[in-house]
């Protein structure tokens, strides 16, 4: 048994190395198309990889060249049997880490100064609809001593079930002439849990009633009842009103006699 374990442990970690391996290959060279990250499944048929970029056009090329070249380069390098590459596009790239941490070191390469790129990140990032943002620039920043720089804006949790949840963190480096910086970028998504109370919308024909019919509907019960009391009184009332004509039928009867 014991024997087994470890052999099956021992696969688990080789996969997820190799997994690694591949997911480092892609973002050094996909870095132009926006590389977002990647979901690798494996069949018995093959291996189904999937790639989550900004600019899907970068990677498959004309006729479908540049995505044949990766899928070679991938069976080879990594003995995947029959690896099958599909392309996604990011449908809100401003809310992945992974290609705001390669934005900014982009643009700081391009000779931006690092606090306007992290700036004009956090702005984009916010705008997109996040929760919050953290960016921290660590490296040689303005001198020959090492120090960092943190940018925060709107909340991010830090600990507990909700920012593991709710929270996507990613980081990068860019070899400069100073030396070599750090970035990291974490975003709080806001629909990642759903809400503990949810609002219900009217349907179609509750809307479609206007206050009056509403007024009316409400008031309807309210006649009924003010209806329904007289004729509850009516229904008790009887014996007592013929007890009273007896009574005074009774008398004039009497008076008469007593005349006569």
């Amino acid at each position: 048994m014991a024997t087994t374990t470890i052999t099956t442990t021992k696969k688990v970690l080789n996969k997820f190395e190799r997994n690694a391996d591949i997911d480092e290959f892609l973002e050094k060279s996909l870095t132009e198309a926006g590389y977002g990250g990647v979901d690798i499944t494996t069949s018995p048929v093959g291996t189904r990889i999937t790639l989550f970029v900004q600019r899907p056009g970068l990677v498959i090329g004309r006729r479908g060249m540049g995505i044949r070249d990766l899928t070679e380069k991938l069976e080879k390098k990594f003995g995947l049997p029959n690896p099958q590459i599909s392309v996604v596009e990011e449908e809100v790239p401003e809310l992945n880490p992974r290609i705001m941490c390669s934005r900014i070191a982009q643009t700081v390469v391009r000779g931006t100064a690092f606090r306007r790129a992290a700036l004009w990140a956090m702005n984009s990032m916010m705008n997109a609809g996040a929760l919050g943002v953290e960016i921290n620039i660590a490296g040689k920043l303005r001198s020959e001593r090492a120090h960092f720089e943190k940018y925060v804006s709107g909340v991010v949790p830090k600990s507990g079930e909700t920012a593991d949840r709710i929270v996507r963190r990613a980081t990068t480096d860019v070899l400069l002439k100073m030396g070599l910086y750090g970035v990291k970028v974490s975003i709080a998504i806001k629909n990642s849990i759903a809400p503990d109370i949810e609002l219900i919308e009217p349907t179609d024909s509750e809307s479609a009633e206007s206050p009056s019919e509403r007024d009316q509907t409400e008031s309807e019960p309210q006649t009924q009842a003010q209806q329904e009391q007289p004729r509850q009184k009516e229904a008790q009332a009887p014996r007592s009103s013929r007890r009273s004509s007896t009574s005074k039928k009774e008398s004039k009867k009497e008076d008469e006699t007593t005349q006569s």
